[in-house]
């Protein structure tokens, strides 16, 4: 099985079953089919300077028998857009998306390190931002209203910049002393629960199933930018072939 991440998954034990691959890209999904895997899931995709899994990717492993699920930030978003095509949504965040409680990409983006010093985050997800006050405020540190002022404070600032002590800059000193004294030990990392779940899923072999009870057939269409899409991946993934097989794949940001 095959699964595409980076920041999401950073220090988590991955099973043995599942190889994994940097976030994704555009044409990564459709490389990775080609060799035919048990299963491809997408957690971390990149977005920014480089292009996005494109949908249409997805929908080819699908067509392809491949089950393809998608949790915690690029893999929740898709799988929100493409789970009535039959891709399997796995967790809190892809819920969010799909009930219209998320709307915005910006949600689950943030800022990482590059891979060689494991993809560690630079700022923090607003979706997880969300998570943790939400927390703050079933353990009676913050009132209702401070939480909204919080969120608002988060959600007005781009996302690179999104990290607490910028957050609780533009809230009232006792409220941003409140927050920090009881962040230790309580911030809720809500990508890295989702990512978990799916790990966990595949690992587990509970790989078949759509995520909603009616799945729209559909007929993937040979097209003529399809076949120059895939004639691309084929002739730039080439030279970045790994002993195993599979590819390599470069970028910055992601979702």
């Amino acid at each position: 099985m095959i699964v595409f991440a980076g920041p999401s998954i950073a220090g988590v034990a991955i099973p043995s079953v599942i190889e994994i691959r940097p976030p994704a890209k555009q044409g990564d999904v459709y490389l990775a089919s080609l060799e035919a895997p048990n299963a491809i899931g997408i957690i971390d995709g990149y977005f920014e300077g480089v292009p996005a899994v494109w949908h249409k990717e997805v929908l080819w492993a699908i067509a392809h028998n491949i089950p393809v699920l998608g949790a915690s930030s690029m893999g929740a978003l898709r799988a929100a857009e493409l789970d009535i095509f039959g891709m399997i949504g796995v967790g809190e965040i892809y819920e969010g998306y799909r009930d219209g409680l998320y709307e915005d990409d910006d949600e689950v983006a943030l800022h990482h390190a590059p891979p060689e010093v494991g993809y560690g985050a630079l700022s923090i997800a607003m979706v997880n931002i969300r998570a943790t006050v939400s927390a703050a405020l079933k353990a009676g540190v913050i009132s209702e209203e401070q939480q909204f002022q919080i969120i608002a404070a988060a959600k007005s600032l781009y996302y690179g910049d999104r990290n607490w002590p910028r957050i609780l800059e533009d809230v009232e000193s006792g409220l941003a002393q409140a927050v920090t004294d009881w962040l230790p030990g309580n911030e809720v990392d809500q990508k890295q629960a989702d990512a978990v779940l799916l790990l966990d899923r595949m690992a587990e072999g509970n790989i078949s199933g759509p995520s909603v009870h009616q799945v729209q057939p559909f007929l993937f269409e040979q097209t003529r930018l399809w076949e120059s899409a895939t004639e691309q991946w084929k002739r730039a993934a080439r030279p970045l072939e790994s002993t195993k097989g599979g590819f390599r794949v470069l970028g910055d940001d992601h979702s």
